[in-house]
């Protein structure tokens, strides 16, 4: 949804903005054909292997930071941002590499972090981890059904030899599904949000958001599936981890899906929603 993310965004034309998920630099190179001469654009990502393209952008208006959303407000000054944008989940780029285990469409190591140079892999935690906290993860992050069958299998896989790969996890039983989701999509998606955090991070930056964003400055959120879109729906209604803010942003319009155009162009945003809210 580039068009509607810059829409949204980029109410003033020489304003200040935060691109939180720098990614390929796909949003950030197009909101700098889009803003003014004097404008400028901050971008953050917690992927230090995204470096490389952030240093191909040659713009003085732009400057990159590899800090993680939890570093967003010991990073940045307060009201710095007429507008902040956060396209959740994970980049086309890290879905892509067979190195990083995000994929279950090909068989390779399971790694899953973000930032590869910190914290456990995936492989590591499902080696340690015991069956009652990987069947809480795969039911509370993945909305997975059968989460306590599956971890069963995982605890009755790892004595007969490590959990290292992908297919490790592809290979469970799943139960049959009329879905035409991939059977491992749930499960692959809960053990990534847990190794990387990810709810944690998203509260985080959601709270930083308040004190980051000048007087009627935007916030620009796309998810990627229910538990990521219901904390920000929330939040843009006045509450987050079931406490009311004093302070809040306001819902700006209705959310935001892709047209049947962009999902034909780019299956992977199929489950895309898109809300904006603004500080007053």
């Amino acid at each position: 949804m580039p068009v509607e993310v810059l829409d949204n965004l980029l109410h003033i034309k020489e304003g200040d903005y935060l691109d939180c998920t720098f990614g390929g630099g796909g949003h950030s190179k197009s909101i700098l054909e889009n803003i003014g001469v004097s404008g400028s654009l901050k971008a953050i990502d917690k992927d230090p292997k995204v470096l490389k393209f952030a240093d191909q952008i040659l713009d003085s208006r732009f400057e990159f930071k590899n800090i993680s959303f939890s570093d967003l407000e010991n990073s940045f000054p307060c009201e710095s941002f007429d507008g902040i944008l956060m396209d959740l989940g994970i980049s086309s780029i890290q879905l892509d590499d067979q190195s990083r285990g995000f994929s279950f469409k090909s068989d390779s190591i399971l790694d899953m972090r973000m930032d590869q140079t910190q914290g456990l892999a995936a492989f590591e935690w499902l080696n340690k981890a015991d069956e009652k906290e990987i069947a809480d993860t795969f039911y509370y992050l993945g909305e997975e059904r059968k989460s306590r069958a599956l971890a069963k299998q995982i605890i009755e896989k790892r004595k007969k030899g490590k959990i290292t790969s992908t297919s490790d996890l592809i290979n469970l039983r799943f139960p049959y599904s009329r879905s035409k989701k991939h059977p491992a999509t749930n499960i692959f998606r809960a053990v990534r949000m847990f190794i990387n955090n990810e709810i944690e991070e998203l509260i985080s930056a959601l709270k930083s958001s308040l004190s980051l964003l000048k007087k009627g400055g935007r916030l620009v959120v796309i998810s990627f599936h229910s538990i990521e879109d219901r904390i920000v729906k929330n939040f843009l209604r006045g509450t987050l981890e079931n406490v009311t803010l004093e302070s809040y942003l306001e819902p700006e319009g209705k959310l935001i899906k892709p047209s049947e155009e962009e999902v034909y162009n780019n299956p992977r945003a199929r489950s895309a929603i898109l809300r904006v809210g603004k500080k007053i």
